[in-house]
């Protein structure tokens, strides 16, 4: 290998390569999230990105057989790399490696980029979904983040947030639909190769809200104002409905957010701090 790995990630990446019959593949690990590692392995023309998830992951409400289904639909659709080979027990998914570039957060803010980042929104929304899979529900999600932290110790602000949480979970009413979402889009699950958009990282995907997926693509990416109505125009919404939607859906997002960095930390992951405050202030510490 051409990388110093600690011992458990290094079997599991030799053990992927030698499903993917690679000899002596040279190993680049790619920048990633908190909880999980990928690497780019490369031999005898072969190119793929292989991604093992964490232990933290199905505790953090990762699903790996959510993710294998989704990113599959996404890729038949063209909006994601093509799936090579997964394994749900040992945590691995490999898709084939495409050329491009992560959009920076400041290309983020950029009306061009958020009008394709909308269609891509739509494309992947307007998807017939998959039968079998659990629906992902951000209000769900974040209680149980936050009832987590607050077993673990006494937190006054997450003790404050979990009967706002559940009044604004009551006050937003059923979807009128579900989609597939892939509830994650933050600028470093992208990939651009000029001519299209593509995603990756589909841990958290599965059946949802559409209001709920942008409103996570806005809450990750601190867009407002005239670059929310960029991505709006991309996504083809005009309708005060799905707005207010979206708007209602922003602070559920910051406190799901807010509360698997939490959780996360008690996983012995390292979420940004700063990051962390910025939500706080946001749900109104």
């Amino acid at each position: 290998m051409s990388v110093a790995l600690p011992v458990e990630i290094e079997a599991r990446v030799a053990a992927a390569a030698a499903a993917l019959d690679l000899e002596r593949p040279t190993i680049t690990e790619l920048s990633g999230g908190v909880a999980n590692r990928t690497f780019r392995l490369r031999d005898r023309g072969h190119d793929y990105v292989l991604r093992l998830a964490g232990n933290a992951a199905a505790g953090l409400g990762a699903s790996a057989t959510s993710e294998v289904v989704m990113q599959a639909l996404a890729a038949d659709a063209g909006l994601a790399p093509p799936l090579v080979l997964a394994d749900a027990a040992a945590g691995l998914v490999v898709s084939r490696y495409v050329a491009g570039r992560m959009p920076t957060a400041r290309a983020l803010q950029d009306v061009r980029m958020l009008r394709r980042v909308g269609a891509f929104i739509a494309e992947l929304h307007a998807l017939k979904l998959p039968p079998g899979l659990p629906v992902v529900d951000f209000g769900e999600r974040a209680a149980h983040y936050l009832e987590r932290v607050t077993a673990a110790g006494h937190d006054a602000f997450v003790e404050r947030l979990k009967p706002e949480l559940a009044l604004r979970r009551a006050a937003l009413p059923m979807p009128a639909r579900r989609a597939p979402c892939h509830h994650d889009l933050h600028h470093r699950n992208f990939l651009d190769d000029g001519a299209r958009l593509l995603a990756v990282d589909w841990e958290y995907a599965g059946p949802g809200d559409p209001a709920a997926d942008l409103a996570s693509c806005i809450g990750y990416n601190a867009i407002t104002g005239a670059r929310a109505e960029a991505l709006f125009d991309g996504y083809g919404a005009d309708g005060a409905e799905l707005r207010a939607r979206v708007a209602a859906s922003g602070w559920i997002f910051d406190c799901l957010w807010f509360g698997w960095n939490a959780a996360a930390a008690l996983e012995g992951l390292r979420p940004d701090p700063e990051e962390q405050s910025r939500l706080a202030a946001r749900l109104g510490a």
